[in-house]
């Protein structure tokens, strides 16, 4: 269980210093999904407050259209239910893409984890030399869209938010599910996550050949 853990553990870290490598590697292939352009094109650490505040209700008014996207192109029935989680992520795994990374990109991130731990970089690089497709990414953040809405629809207490607190996490200034409650601290705190991020984090698992089905619903009850 702790070597598991362990491995979970590198694999958010992999995810979350990896998110930052955008668009500008992927290899040229014909994208049949549908494009989300997002209307800011800089790092979210760089957003002004009135951006984020801006960004934040772009990205809540284009949900219900990315999600009608992601179910006509799927096929599956996304009703918003707990097991549609299932079902969305069964046919990802069966339609996810992964491509050799190409050279320029492995070049840059070996620049940017200089100083990094030799245990995180060298995890960071053996996850990088392979990468999904641009269009599977697409369809990751849209899944991450879905489970937001599966998570604010069935439980009252949870919204979506977002701060701009750069020095409360890595976060700011992002789309986020709030209103979480941690009750592994006495007093319980309150917590929020990226969908996007922790979505992304689950479909890594392909890479080693440890997904499951029902990845998503155990993310769902553990939270």
């Amino acid at each position: 269980m702790k070597n598991k853990q362990h491995k979970y553990c590198l694999k958010g870290v992999v995810a979350r210093i990896t998110s930052c490598f955008g668009g500008t590697y992927w290899r040229k292939k014909k994208v049949n999904y549908p494009i989300l352009i997002p209307p800011l094109s800089k790092p979210f650490e760089e957003f002004t407050p009135r951006e984020a505040e801006e960004f934040f209700k772009w990205y809540k008014s284009r949900l219900g259209t990315r999600i009608e996207y992601l179910r006509n192109y799927s096929g599956v029935d996304l009703n918003y239910s707990v097991d549609s989680l299932i079902d969305i992520w069964t046919w990802f795994l069966e339609i996810a893409e992964i491509e050799k990374t190409p050279v320029i990109k492995m070049k840059e991130l070996r620049r940017e984890l200089r100083g990094q731990p030799k245990e995180i970089a060298e995890a960071v690089l053996n996850e990088q030399s392979r990468q999904f497709s641009l269009e599977t990414e697409y369809i990751i953040r849209d899944i991450a869209m879905y489970f937001g809405e599966v998570c604010v629809r069935n439980n009252p207490s949870i919204s979506w938010g977002y701060h701009t607190d750069k020095k409360m996490d890595s976060f700011a200034n992002m789309p986020l599910l709030v209103g979480f409650e941690d009750r592994d601290f006495t007093p319980p705190f309150k917590a929020h996550f990226d969908p996007s991020f922790m979505i992304r984090g689950m479909a890594y698992a392909l890479f080693d050949g440890d997904q499951k089905p029902d990845d998503l619903v155990e993310l769902y009850d553990k939270w």
